[in-house]
């Protein structure tokens, strides 16, 4: 039975405090059990508690949260199917501006992910949007967008008005943070539904009519050649959390055994992945146990993750490590490891910036699963993962044009061969 507005304030905050209590105590069985409530409130009250004692980045969200839960309580009593608490949920978690927050289920018109839905990248500069990276083979890249094209408006709204309405708070006020996230939110659009772009470049609008962002799928996990003099290629294509891409890793080099250097190409991993693939590919450019990054859970002390060599035997010569925006996750993880572990040259643009490692809790109405940042990931000398930038900075996502990166890449290879060349053996 449901209760009048007199006695839920009460009832609420017992709930709550119910939630808060199992929550911190790790109990794995509170999405499992039915709702007291037949309504989606129960699955408000839930994530609003999860977020308050689980989520890594809370802090600094905190106001801004609370709000968006007090205003979501007050909705959720009119929200009666799973499809409405989809799009309510999903609305309550924009309050989080974290891209790395998503549930995972979505409807026909459910915003897209960024990375891994988007095909553009924006950035503010003195008002001006501008295109800062461009997805290959993508909707836009077939389309011509180019990095430093500006974006005026998406499906005929200005686009900093689509962005305000997205970031639920003028651009003033909208934290650096949460105004960049909108910007990229807004410009991968929803499910289903094509896109308008006017864009500006160089004096001269151009109305462009995209469809879906993200590019076909590639058919194997790994891409391998051997390119310029000896180097062995090596791109993963968006298959970091594949079951057979070690297998298929081990394949490439195999093939490409006896290259006197090295690209490792990560600029297509938006969806990242998981350590059971990714260490085993690292354990191949090392030759003893390393750490290559830290485990940081709020109130502890950072904790290092080791990697430990693998194979019949190991990659030697100079490696170049290529990311961008849609190198995501455990890509990022991978891009961090071998520069912290000095096994590798990471050059290209600042990458996806998705925090933290998630863990996924079940929504006890709906079912819905919600995968949430709950604890730090940083490079081995403690910079925040989501904040770490390539040492060598470049364009690497350009779009249909000329693989600007890869030719550095080649280039800084080369370099290094001859450095190597002139030092005494």
């Amino acid at each position: 039975m449901r209760a009048d507005h007199h006695t839920r304030p009460r009832r609420l905050a017992a709930v709550q405090l119910l939630l808060l209590v199992l929550l911190l105590s790790g109990a794995p069985a509170l999405a499992r059990q039915s709702p007291s409530k037949a309504d989606a409130r129960a699955d408000v009250d839930f994530v609003c508690a999860l977020v308050a004692s689980k989520y890594a980045y809370y802090a600094g969200r905190r106001d801004s949260w609370a709000r968006a839960c007090a205003h979501t309580r007050k909705t959720a009593t009119q929200t009666k199917t799973r499809g409405q608490a989809l799009d309510l949920i999903e609305h309550l978690l924009d309050a989080l501006y974290d891209a790395h927050v998503s549930l995972g289920v979505n409807s026909a018109h459910s915003p897209r992910l960024v990375p891994s839905g988007a095909d553009i990248w924006l950035a503010e500069t003195a008002g001006t949007v501008m295109v800062t990276a461009v997805r290959t083979k993508s909707a836009a890249a077939r389309a011509g967008i180019r990095p430093g094209d500006h974006l005026l408006a998406i499906n005929d709204v200005p686009i900093r008005s689509a962005a305000t309405r997205r970031a639920q708070t003028a651009p003033g006020k909208a934290r650096p943070a949460q105004w960049a996230w909108a910007l990229n939110a807004v410009a991968a659009g929803v499910r289903g539904k094509p896109r308008d772009f006017v864009l500006e470049r160089a004096g001269k609008t151009r109305l462009l009519h995209l469809g879906d962002p993200e590019p076909r799928p590639e058919g194997d996990p790994v891409t391998a050649r051997m390119i310029d003099d000896g180097i062995g290629y090596l791109r993963f294509n968006n298959s970091l959390g594949d079951s057979g891409t070690v297998k298929a890793f081990d394949a490439a080099l195999a093939g490409l055994r006896g290259a006197k250097g090295w690209i490792l190409d990560l600029r297509d991993t938006p969806s990242g992945g998981n350590t059971g693939v990714a260490e085993p590919i690292l354990g191949r450019f090392i030759t003893r146990a390393q750490p290559y990054q830290l485990t940081v859970y709020p109130g502890r002390t950072p904790q290092p993750r080791l990697v430990r060599p693998r194979g019949p035997w190991t990659v030697k010569g100079p490696v170049a490590v290529l990311v961008g925006r849609w190198t995501g996750s455990m890509g990022e993880g991978m891009a961090i490891g071998l520069d912290g572990m000095k096994r590798a040259l990471v050059m290209g643009s600042p990458m996806a910036g998705l925090a933290g490692g998630t863990q996924t809790f079940t929504l006890p109405w709906s079912g819905f699963p919600l995968h949430l940042p709950t604890y730090d990931l940083r490079h081995v000398d403690g910079t925040p993962r989501y904040l770490w930038r390539p040492p060598v900075m470049l364009v690497a996502d350009n779009g249909n044009g000329p693989d600007l990166a890869l030719e550095r890449a080649v280039k800084a290879i080369a370099a290094q061969q001859h450095t190597a060349g002139l030092k005494p053996r």
